[in-house]
């Protein structure tokens, strides 16, 4: 089908503008840039857009950094051990918490303030994979991603080796993370939604993501990869505990002392405090720490999408989790074990 027409109207014997009159629309058009630039309302917005354009040329140069740094790791059978999850799953706190043993074990008198794992669990995507980074014993390099392991693959050039590396995978009630990643995305503006700020429509959008999160390592799991699971719902009730049972797969020294430290140090409030000091950070990553927000936040229509559509997905994780328990730790005959990660959030 032919296009529109659009008709000519430049005159025929119209001449291009001389050097003169080229140079006076140019100086018209800064003239009006500068006028909207100095602006008080353009200006209010200039340390803002700078620090957003920095951090973003910062993040995209540490990823590609680290992706070639992570593909020599794989091809030299360095030890790796990735500490992941879906977004919102608890392994930032992980990561702090295995920070403040990290540090305890190097001699640091750990404080909560001190506990920065930048140098000790860097993240892949903001924090540079140094070759002189604190190396666990026994865990080799702790990196912190929310990536699935095909993606870790992608990243690294395709080569399958990542698969012989080590996750600490945490994973919490679907309903818990979508509304977590609600009110994050409310201050990450790069998670896009076409929810408008509908909290149940926005978890409904991201349901399918967090379920393929899931799946894949569960398959990977089921398939022979090294994956350790932890709960999150667990994490909170009895985090000294958790952490014990984590540094032990590990293989990373510690003792009761030290895990008491850690705890101690990284408790939920305490990370608020540290963060709500901190003028530099914008989002909030250490937000509630409670279980049950998706039961008190979303309608009750969508809690039921919510656990319809992740029903076999949970029963999945939590025959895993049962079973790493029972290998790690053989309980007496007639012993209940502990609750799975949404038996308390489903009744």
């Amino acid at each position: 089908m032919q296009g529109p027409i659009v008709k000519n109207t430049k005159p025929a014997n119209a001449k291009p503008p001389t050097a003169a009159q080229f140079a006076q629309i140019l100086c018209r058009g800064a003239g009006l840039t500068l006028r909207l630039l100095s602006r008080p309302s353009t200006l209010v917005q200039f340390p803002r857009l700078l620090g957003k354009s920095w951090a973003l040329a910062r993040r995209a140069f540490n990823q590609r950094f680290n992706n070639r740094k992570l593909a020599r790791f794989v091809h030299d059978h360095t030890r790796v051990t990735f500490v992941c999850s879906y977004p919102r799953s608890g392994n930032t706190w992980m990561r702090y918490l295995l920070s403040d043993v990290l540090l305890q074990n190097q001699g640091v008198e750990t404080k909560t303030e001190l506990a920065r794992p930048a140098r000790v669990v860097p993240d892949y995507y903001n924090d540079l994979i140094h070759p002189r980074a604190a190396r666990a014993e026994g865990a080799g390099y702790l990196i912190k991603t929310h990536d699935m392991i095909s993606m870790l693959q992608v990243r690294i050039g395709g080569d399958p080796g990542v698969r012989q590396c080590r996750y600490l995978y945490l994973f919490r009630t679907p309903e818990d993370v979508l509304v977590s990643l609600f009110h994050f995305s409310l201050w990450e503006k790069y998670i896009c939604s076409n929810s408008a700020g509908d909290i149940d429509l926005f978890c409904l959008e991201y349901l399918p993501t967090w379920t393929e999160h899931v799946t894949s390592y569960l398959d990977a799991l089921e398939s022979g990869v090294s994956v350790y699971l932890v709960c999150y719902e667990e994490l909170l009730r009895e985090p000294a505990a958790v952490l014990d049972d984590t540094l032990r797969w590990l293989g990373i020294p510690h003792t009761p002392a030290i895990v008491q430290r850690a705890e101690s140090n990284m408790r939920f409030g305490k990370l608020q405090a540290m963060e709500a000091g901190d003028l530099n950070v914008g989002s909030r990553l250490f937000r509630r720490g409670v279980a049950g927000s998706g039961a008190s936040e979303l309608k009750p229509d969508t809690l039921s999408q919510i656990r319809a559509a992740t029903k076999d997905v949970v029963a999945r994780a939590n025959q895993n989790l049962e079973r790493q328990r029972l290998k790690d730790r053989p309980e007496p005959v007639g012993q209940s074990s502990p609750s799975s990660f949404a038996a308390d959030s489903r009744g």
